[in-house]
């Protein structure tokens, strides 16, 4: 494990990400897609065409290299590594 994961701190907002950073992403991934980005995640027969699914799916295997910042009212801010958030997303839902 790399010593900046060992010691990263979620200072801003709850320790997963929320239902809106999780539709901003998949909206925002899907249009990528749609508009000819490359995609991350090996396509099968099984796999649906369907840009937002196959976001769904980066997302939801961890890939996208996204940072996300977080505001907090008083003008401080914090950039979270998605992978960070993707990792408390899914210990949560366990």
């Amino acid at each position: 494990m790399l010593e900046e994961e060992r010691e990263f701190k979620i200072r801003i907002g709850p320790p997963r990400m929320t239902k809106y950073e999780r539709a901003r992403i998949i909206g925002a991934r899907a249009l990528q897609i749609s508009l000819g980005a490359p995609v991350l995640v090996p396509l099968d027969k099984d796999t649906p065409k369907d840009p937002v699914e196959i976001a769904m799916r980066e997302l939801d295997l961890g890939m996208l290299p996204i940072i996300i910042r977080r505001r907090a009212p008083s003008g401080e801010y914090q950039d979270i590594p998605l992978r960070f958030l993707v990792k408390a997303s899914r210990t949560s839902r366990s």
